[in-house]
């Protein structure tokens, strides 16, 4: 499929839209008792698809289409076969061999734990629950130790959880995982299976890392646990006000390891490599495989490995010189995503991210070129002729221009899933963004260092990079907690139906495809149709509170 301009192509589009169409359908609709006839369709689609590039070249496609499309319904029902079933069992207590692959942050000491597991075995006789995914909240024992990975003995009642009302809350996240039941009310009995050598060693790393990071930060508590909760993404670490604060200001997500942290240090490595004078392609494979190694030893969650996917096949395509794009780029590592997982295409974090990101490459490029351009501090004078000043005057202007537009965009893209997801409509979080994010990326970029030096033992110099980042933390704290005090930085707000969340968010990045499609011609309204389209929606389809 075309993109929006000549120099952008996205093939992997062909695929990526019929299938995700797939997806929502299978979502939306069970199954039928036979799905032979399901089969056939998608199996004759194909053979059309087929038949036609070699007879009929103009019915290839909606034959193509149609077969990708059955391709991802019957794969997400084939995959997840419990998700349209009715679950009516009552509360029991069970005993079950739990293993885990996700717990929440709490704190060290913390008594009770919560997280997703898998049930490897029951006592009783149902098997039914072998293989399934639950969650569970449950307190330990001391001997016990609070670890992100293993198996466990756990009792406790089972019961349904609860269905959402609505598409928000912590119930609507667990069902867009396909969890339908947990376990409360529960004691960890012991450990029955410990870590295996991998997650053991990306739990020591991790250990080791935060000891660097808290270097010469032991008499500021408050300034450290942000410090750890932007480089490791322990959330846990913030206090409530500080948890509010960055959330009201649509700044939160400083602190959940996803494109920010991984492009930011993506950028620090490559640069390393540059001063180093490293061969191009082996830098980019040392490149990748730390990002991968960092994502792993800092819980490996879903926002980081969507951005590392998204890293990896830009820099792969423009190392190895194949034929790609930023767009490309993006489809593709959408693509991975929602083979690896189908269900995250219907997770707030997969449409928050790839809706970002694809204005940003939509709109925010063409509107940075557009406003660069028409900036010009010294026109009259030759170039030539400049000084240093005039270059520094110049690169701070358009650096300035381009945060400014890429903001803009941000904000126009997210505003529909702040109010869905949260139910807070942010106009603060443009200027809010667009003063954090420079110092939050510096504040990162400094603890890659300290990290570094860490680890060679150079603690000094660690600990001075720990200050560096201190100081700027101490700066974004300051504005976050005063830019929330201000009047009209956010809004309690809510969606007057449910389905507006989902369709608003297409609807813009479907707007955005259709104006770069024409190059953002200002016959047809230039970058303004976006602007009134959400201006509408705020107006017409948002309450406030």
């Amino acid at each position: 499929m075309s993109s929006p301009t000549p120099q952008i192509r996205a093939p992997l589009l062909w695929l990526l839209l019929p299938y995700a169409a797939g997806l929502t359908a299978g979502w939306i609709w069970p199954l039928p008792t036979s799905v032979l006839w399901l089969i056939a369709i998608a199996t004759l689609s194909a053979s059309a698809g087929w038949w036609s590039i070699q007879h009929r070249p103009a019915f290839w496609a909606p034959a193509f289409l149609l077969s990708v499309g059955f391709s991802g319904f019957i794969l997400l029902q084939l995959r997840y076969p419990q998700l349209h079933e009715q679950v009516t069992r009552p509360p029991r207590e069970f005993t079950l061999t739990l293993e885990i692959d996700q717990l929440f942050p709490a704190k060290a000491t913390a008594r009770s734990l919560s997280g997703l597991g898998k049930v490897v075995a029951t006592d009783e006789a149902d098997r039914s629950l072998i293989g399934r995914r639950l969650y569970f909240s449950a307190i330990r024992r001391i001997s016990v130790p609070a670890q992100r990975s293993g198996r466990f003995l756990i009792r406790g009642v089972l019961e349904v959880l609860p269905q959402p009302t609505d598409g928000t809350g912590f119930n609507a996240y667990l069902a867009n995982l396909g969890i339908r039941q947990q376990i409360s009310r529960a004691h960890l009995m012991r450990q029955v299976a410990p870590p295996g050598r991998w997650p053991a060693f990306c739990a020591r790393t991790e250990n080791r890392l935060k000891a660097i990071l808290s270097r010469g930060l032991d008499a500021h508590a408050g300034i450290r646990s942000i410090y750890i909760g932007m480089l490791l993404g322990e959330k846990a670490v913030l206090s409530p006000e500080q948890e509010n604060a960055f959330l009201r200001s649509g700044t939160f997500h400083v602190f959940s390891i996803s494109g920010l942290h991984v492009g930011v240090i993506a950028l620090a490595l490559h640069s390393l490599g540059l001063i180093l004078r490293a061969p191009r392609r082996p830098a980019t494979v040392v490149t990748l495989a730390l990002l991968w190694l960092y994502v792993q030893i800092t819980g490996a969650n879903t926002p980081a490995l969507r951005a590392l996917f998204m890293i990896a096949c830009f820099l792969s395509a423009k190392t190895f010189r194949l034929p790609g794009n930023a767009l490309a780029a993006l489809a593709a590592s959408a693509l991975i995503t929602l083979l690896l997982d189908p269900l995250q295409l219907f997770s707030s974090g997969f449409q928050m991210s790839y809706s970002v990101v694809c204005a940003l490459i939509l709109m925010g490029a063409p509107l940075t070129e557009r406003w660069q351009a028409h900036w010009h501090p010294f026109r009259l004078r030759p170039r030539p002729e400049w000084r240093w000043w005039h270059k520094l005057i110049d690169w701070s202007g358009r650096n300035a221009v381009g945060a400014i537009a890429g903001c803009w965009t941000a904000f126009l893209a997210s505003t529909a899933a702040g109010i869905g997801f949260f139910g807070l409509f942010s106009p603060g979080s443009f200027p809010a963004n667009l003063l954090i994010l420079p110092l939050a990326s510096l504040a990162i970029i400094a603890g890659f260092l300290s990290l570094l030096t860490g680890l060679i033992s150079l603690g000094l110099i660690s600990a001075l990079f720990n200050s560096a980042a201190a100081l700027l933390i101490i700066g974004i704290d300051w504005l976050v907690r005063q830019g929330t005090n201000l009047p009209g930085m956010y809004f309690p707000a809510r969606f007057r139906a449910d389905w507006l969340t989902p369709v608003t968010m297409a609807t813009m990045i479907a707007l955005m495809l259709g104006c770069a499609s024409t190059r953002w011609s200002r016959r047809l309204g230039g970058f303004w149709p976006p602007i009134i389209v959400l201006g509408l929606l705020v107006i017409f389809g948002v309450k406030f509170s």
